[in-house]
């Protein structure tokens, strides 16, 4: 089975527990999703990644279309009931991949993503497929979770996150985020950056951890190094902080 397939196998069987996650369905990051949709008011705008549909519902009061585009059809399932259910025809479900989105160039306005990135196989061919999409003094807004600093706890934390989920990639530097945007032509001109507390129980649950991978990180943590639990603010029931690098960019139109 692809990476692609793996990573529609296990949002799909995990959906609804995305759906009603608070660390999901809240956060400041939301706040500037927004803010920056009623700001430009976007004719055409893209949530990459969508899941649940929490961005796209954010972007929807501000924009004549809003395209949510997952590679999970459970996803989009729940995103396509509460359109209906809600009243928000504008918004429109599509099965795709972040490397392969199914839209012309410079077609949109606004596009987003969400604590999505991490999963996906090639990040550098889905930065590319947004700054091909996006229009040429258009807005890409990330947030994604990011790479610890310190090298000790940042192999430690893309540890417990490939034992919790098969299908986690990697959580990227801010560094690496930058060069990323520069390469494709997406100047940042804001970035916030905060932390989320990961409740133990709530983490491993939602990804349908098995009973052997939540006892593999359990014991990882136990016997991290002291720098390593201190950088993670680990706490004594495995609950700790995840780093979180919020951006929003513009497309440079000599790109």
């Amino acid at each position: 089975m692809s990476h692609d397939r793996d990573v529609a196998h296990q949002f799909g069987r995990t959906a609804a527990r995305y759906e009603q996650s608070p660390v999901h369905a809240q956060g400041p990051d939301l706040a500037l999703f927004r803010a920056s949709a009623e700001r430009l008011r976007p004719r055409q705008a893209l949530d990459v990644g969508c899941g649940p549909g929490h961005v796209a519902f954010t972007l929807a009061p501000f924009c004549e279309t809003v395209h949510a585009v997952d590679a999970s059809p459970e996803m989009l399932e729940i995103v396509a009931a509460k359109a209906r259910d809600t009243g928000c025809p504008q918004v429109i479900c599509q099965e795709a991949s972040a490397a392969h989105l199914p839209f012309p160039d410079a077609a949109m306005d606004l596009m987003t993503c969400r604590f999505s990135a991490h999963h996906w196989r090639d990040v550098a061919a889905g930065i590319g497929e947004i700054a091909r999409v996006l229009r040429p003094g258009g807005t890409f807004i990330l947030t994604d979770s990011v790479a610890a600093d310190d090298p000790l706890a940042d192999t430690h934390l893309q540890t417990i996150e490939l034992l919790r989920d098969p299908t986690h990639v990697r959580n990227y530097s801010v560094s690496a985020w930058m060069a990323l945007f520069a390469a494709h032509g997406l100047a940042p001109v804001r970035t916030d950056h905060f932390r989320i507390r990961l409740a133990f129980d709530d983490w491993v649950a939602r990804a349908c951890a098995t009973p052997e991978r939540i006892a593999a990180i359990e014991g990882l943590l136990r016997q991290a190094p002291a720098e390593a639990r201190a950088r993670l603010g680990v706490e004594d029931d495995g609950s700790f902080q995840l780093d979180v690098l919020t951006a929003e960019c513009v497309r440079r139109a000599d790109r």
